[in-house]
């Protein structure tokens, strides 16, 4: 690997013809050993040996390829599917050339700074097969300590992990799985599968990829797996910044007043009225009531248009003209076109071919579109006339007996029921041009049937070659159906945790309902968590158990760590000390994990005057860098940490009878690797109290 690089940098050796050939080929070297030099220090994590066709060898797994020219090591990529047999119970395989392939020895190399560190065997044919050191070794792994960063897991992808990345290609997939099963992990390691060669048709170029998170702080985190994978070039953003973006409206201020009143107004009413609405608005039914909404629009705008233009064309005069009657008949021919350009991109088509027809020119002559062009654009600006999607979704939103006119037979009675109702009257708005959070999807629905939606390049829209929505069960089924439209068929992956959803009044009731918006996509559930110690999965399937709904239980790795460390009754102080503890034991990445943003405000100044500086994570403009963080749930989310902090974790902050809270309460138990603190000023959470003892204790 090294004489390669090596050969690749050395610009003299890449001489061509002339001198424009030589720079071409020196520097496409340089681009070949820049990607390769990265993996000199580990070259490869696993070797098999293998016999194809009758012949015994030795294959290399590594994170890149590479084929060793004068000599018999050769590295294939992970991602292969030669590469997927190292994680597999599979140890048969039919070779490209039909040669029959056999596993016969699996080998995990720890190999770090160009230095063989272990060596541990995970099959063995002669031997009876699997050794059982997989799970060992993934032991290991997981008692390290945290970082600031996303890891890849490529070294110690699990079985059910591999199925999961390596669902069929150029289908929309799901994968459920619970806190720590490494769901967002797995979704990036997917689209690096999927960007890989042996994909053919389906191969996804990365910088035609994107990935949304739920929240800046997240996406930021999650960026630092990229280069490990070769994804440097995917988009990584939250799909409200990418919406905004989109639609060219960045500096309008984005808000959720519905998630605000759901936290702070105790009258259930409201609170139901809120959600009820935020469900509607989010039915994937809305794109049907807005189709029908923007047809009559642009009819009414083209019953004022009756306009004509003389031009010369090929030495004669030629009169241009559309009238109501030709004009109306146009644009019912462009809504019924499902165009993912939309219907102005249709419009524009059907003129250019009514037009051609006065004139007896071929559509497609740029000559004779010249000739009209002026004509063109004035009938676009008068059928368009008004139509902006921020302001037309609202008008519609806004007029009750609009919406029982085209809707009564898409909507439910209580859908229609609670559109008209306004239970954020008294939730105070931003004081600068907004937009909530709950209507963006029906404005990106409007824009996008007025204009289309995919991957902007340039002014062209194209589709994008691959999206991974993370935190799925907090999409709503409208905003599902965009992503479909600006996507590859088949090119959508969905990662989430039907148990850990904080905006059900966004999300959709379960994964049928995601499946049947997206046309189909298979279903994989990851049935194990990762991340935490025995005894804090103990803890947070405590909690789940009590509304489960993924069907599966949490069944955590069998690695033991402290016990739960469980303090009631000690105020400020106290906690510092709990914090002082952690340190001590030697825990570097500690969260301190709140209920909402104000106590996270005023718990990290108060912890400075008990000496312990703790940094808080309120805003989406925050970054974490590690040490001892200070944020409320729903920023912790996705994170994690070497030890966690549950503060103020009781009844008062937790409403043990609404399954709303008890999400809250199971996200902030599932953050920390390694240790977990449960802490109240007075009594813990009836869900948080030590289990009874299994054995009487003799006095």
């Amino acid at each position: 690997m090294l004489r390669q690089i090596e050969a690749w940098e050395d610009r003299d050796r890449n001489a061509g013809a002339d001198l424009e050939t030589s720079l071409t080929l020196a520097d496409t070297a340089e681009e070949l050993a820049a990607v390769l030099s990265p993996h000199v220090h580990a070259p490869y994590f696993g070797r098999m040996q293998v016999n194809i066709g009758g012949r015994t060898q030795a294959l290399y797994i590594g994170k890149h390829a590479f084929q060793d020219l004068k000599g018999p090591h050769h590295v294939v990529s992970w991602e292969s599917d030669v590469g997927g047999l190292f994680y597999q119970t599979r140890t048969e395989w039919t070779t490209p050339t039909r040669l029959r392939g056999t596993v016969l020895h699996k080998r995990q190399l720890d190999v770090r700074d160009k230095t063989l560190l272990r060596v541990s065997d995970l099959y063995d044919a002669r031997a009876g097969g699997e050794t059982g050191a997989r799970e060992q070794v993934l032991i290991e792994r997981l008692g390290e300590a945290s970082t600031t960063g996303m890891r890849d897991v490529v070294q110690t992808l699990q079985p059910e992990q591999n199925d999961a990345v390596r669902l069929d290609a150029g289908r929309n997939c799901v994968i459920q799985g619970a806190a720590g099963s490494g769901k967002t992990t797995i979704g990036f390691h997917r689209l690096a599968w999927m960007a890989h060669p042996e994909r053919r048709q389906h191969q996804a170029d990365a910088a035609h990829c994107m990935v949304l998170m739920p929240n800046e702080i997240l996406a930021d985190y999650s960026r630092k797996v990229l280069p490990g994978l070769g994804l440097d070039a995917v988009t990584v953003t939250t799909p409200e910044r990418w919406a905004l973006g989109f639609l060219g409206v960045e500096k309008m201020t984005l808000e959720d007043r519905t998630l605000h009143l759901l936290l702070t107004d105790r009258d259930t009413t409201r609170r139901k009225q809120a959600w009820l609405r935020a469900k509607a608005l989010g039915s994937a039914r809305i794109e049907e009531v807005l189709r029908r909404h923007l047809r009559d629009r642009l009819q009414g705008n083209a019953r004022a248009t009756h306009l004509e233009q003389r031009s010369e064309y090929l030495g004669r005069t030629v009169t241009y003209r559309i009238d109501p009657p030709a004009l109306a008949l146009l644009i019912a021919q462009t809504v019924q076109v499902d165009s993912r350009l939309g219907y102005r991109h249709e419009l524009t088509r059907q003129l250019h071919a009514h037009f051609a027809a006065q004139s007896g020119a071929d559509a497609g002559d740029a000559a004779a579109q010249a000739t009209w062009q002026d004509l063109l654009g004035r009938v676009l600006r008068q059928v368009f006339l008004g139509l902006q999607p921020v302001t037309e979704t609202r008008r519609l939103l806004a007029d009750p007996q609009r919406l029982q006119a085209i809707g009564a037979d898409l909507l439910t009675r209580h859908q229609l029921h609670a559109l008209t109702l306004d239970p954020l009257a008294g939730v105070p708005r931003a004081r600068t041009a907004s937009i909530d959070v709950v209507e963006l999807p029906a404005i990106l629905t409007c824009y996008a049937l007025l204009s289309g939606i995919g991957r902007r390049e340039g002014r062209a829209l194209h589709e994008y070659a691959h999206v991974v929505l993370d935190e799925g069960q907090d999409y709503s089924p409208l905003m599902y159906r965009m992503m479909a439209r600006a996507t590859r068929p088949g090119h959508i992956s969905v990662l989430g945790d039907l148990n850990q959803g904080l905006h059900g009044y966004k999300g959709p009731n379960d994964w049928r309902e995601v499946e049947q918006v997206l046309g189909g996509a298979q279903v994989a559930t990851l049935t194990r968590t990762y991340r935490s110690t025995r005894e804090i999965t103990a803890v947070a399937a405590q909690i789940a158990q009590t509304y489960n709904r993924s069907g599966s239980p949490v069944v955590g790795v069998d690695r033991s760590g402290e016990a739960v460390r469980r303090s009631e009754g000690l105020g400020l102080q106290g906690l510092a000390g709990e914090v002082r503890s952690l340190l001590a034991a030697g825990h570097r990445n500690i969260a301190l994990v709140t209920r909402n943003v104000l106590e996270a405000d005023r718990l990290s100044p108060a912890l400075r005057l008990h000496d312990v500086d703790a940094q808080p994570i309120t805003t989406e403009q925050c970054r974490y860098r590690g040490g001892v963080v200070v944020l409320p749930v729903h920023y912790a989310k996705g994170l994690e940490f070497d030890a966690c902090v549950a503060v103020n974790a009781d009844n008062d902050h937790y409403d043990p009878a609404v399954e709303y809270e008890r999400r809250l309460l199971y996200v902030t138990v599932s953050r920390g690797l390694h240790a977990l603190s449960l802490h109240a000023p007075g009594a813990l959470h009836d869900l948080l109290k030590p289990p009874p003892p299994l054995h009487p204790v003799l006095a």
